[in-house]
């Protein structure tokens, strides 16, 4: 295995194992892990867990299942904490990749470091890993499979083999046959996520079953294909992916993946964002919603595919509806917009058939790279009111604040964890490099 491009991503992955964590690696990596602890402790109570409990009666193991006091073996802990991360749809992006890296990546990874007892470092070193080999084969993949595939169910796999295997600090080709395998087990569509269906979660959680699994596989001695991504029956193919394997070929320059993460501002497909940000800035500007008579949203075409659900009628739908979410945003404001009032408001209701959608060719010209959108509202009257967003908030470009994380964190965390949840965001945050994983009170 020396010139697939498989191969390139094992040799990344060996030669960031071999350099030590700087300290902005490390804090990127703890910041990383502090959200996707606030998604995967408040999804945990979601309805889709509970159903896996109850279908797959998991019995105890050495992997902790977050939020639930209990363990399970590896490669089911690692589904259930995978599918909780996904949830509630705020778990962190790599938008160049469409991708999003924690959810599989950091549950895989904690599935095994609590198997493996590793020390928190090394638990981080493979959380970077991860997100760095996914990273670069989610953004060759592309908008070309992102148009059929979920990015998160299938990169998300090779990704969190790459976690597993930094773990075991796997040989280069033995780490190359597991990222192999991890392709050919790997899966999900968009359509699950086009309709009301509740199976979206299970993408990112299979995508850590699956590298778990085939980093065992490898380790056992099964061998996976040398070509698995570039071969004429390879997974481009089968994808309809073009691409030119540029990122996933290239040597190591500027920043790490992990350093350059959207982490969520709200609960919703990320696609929405620019657009309710622009919505937000609207309302601060003193727009009155009961005059309006036509919403225009300006954005690229991914977001108008996959979020362009005009009439919402189901939770599943309405997070991925821009004219639902930006009539809320309008009426209700950013803290009362997911409310249940916000469902039911007649003024949100009688905003949403007049929202049009429209692709603006700069925004697509940005994509994925930039998500942007502009938002302009009209009156009966006649006048106008626009706001445009370049970049969506969360972004590299556009930050959360340390407070605006920590506030994340306790929405989601308390109401599941109550008080010790303060315990949990001060452990990840302080916990030494060479304390065991186990320490985090998960």
């Amino acid at each position: 295995m020396t010139d697939g491009v498989i191969a390139h991503l094992g040799r990344r992955a060996v030669e960031l194992r071999q350099q030590p964590l700087s300290v902005e690696v490390e804090n990127a990596a703890r910041n990383a892990l502090v959200d996707w602890v606030a998604a995967t402790v408040g999804g945990s109570a979601e309805p889709i867990v509970t159903a896996l409990f109850n279908g797959l009666e998991p019995g105890s193991g050495s992997s902790r299942v977050v939020g639930h006091d209990l363990t399970a073996v590896p490669s089911l802990a690692a589904l259930i904490n995978g599918t909780a991360a996904h949830a509630l749809e705020l778990d962190d992006i790599y938008a160049p990749g469409l991708f999003h890296p924690g959810a599989p990546v950091v549950a895989a990874a904690l599935a095994v470091g609590d198997q493996c007892d590793v020390t928190f470092g090394r638990f981080l070193r493979a959380i970077v890993v991860g997100y760095e080999v996914g990273g670069r084969l989610s953004a060759d993949l592309g908008p070309t499979h992102y148009r059929h595939w979920h990015t998160t169910g299938t990169a998300g796999a090779v990704a969190a083999a790459a976690a597993v295997a930094d773990l075991y600090e796997l040989s280069e080709e033995q780490l190359a046959h597991a990222l192999s395998l991890a392709v050919t087990m790997c899966g999900g569509v968009q359509q699950t996520f086009r309709s009301d269906a509740a199976g979206k979660p299970l993408h990112s959680g299979a995508a850590a079953q699956a590298g778990v699994v085939a980093v065992a596989a490898a380790r056992g001695g099964v061998t996976g294909a040398v070509d698995v991504l570039e071969g004429p029956a390879g997974f481009a193919a089968a994808t309809g992916t073009t691409t030119d394997w540029s990122r996933s070929r290239s040597q190591a320059e500027g920043p790490l993946v992990i350093e350059r993460i959207t982490v969520k501002p709200y609960q919703c497909c990320g696609h929405t964002f620019a657009a309710i940000d622009a919505a937000l800035e609207l309302r601060g500007n003193g727009i009155d919603p009961s005059r309006i008579e036509r919403i225009e949203i300006d954005t690229y075409s991914a977001a108008v595919s996959t979020a362009g659900i005009a009439d919402p009628r189901t939770d599943a739908e309405r997070r991925f509806s821009l004219a639902h979410l930006v009539s809320a945003g309008l009426v209700r404001g950013a803290e009362a917009m997911f409310t249940e009032d916000a469902i039911t408001d007649p003024a949100v209701r009688c905003l949403v058939p007049r929202v049009r959608l429209s692709v603006d060719d700069a925004y697509d010209g940005r994509f994925p790279a930039h998500r942007g959108a502009r938002v302009r509202v009209v009156y009966a009257e006649g006048e106008q009111f626009a706001v445009d967003v370049p970049d969506r908030s969360g972004s590299p470009e556009r930050p959360l604040s340390a407070a605006a994380l920590a506030d994340k964190f306790s929405a989601t965390v308390f109401p599941v964890l109550g008080s010790d949840g303060a315990d949990l965001h001060t452990a990840v945050r302080t916990i030494e490099l060479d304390a065991p994983v186990r320490l985090l009170p998960l």
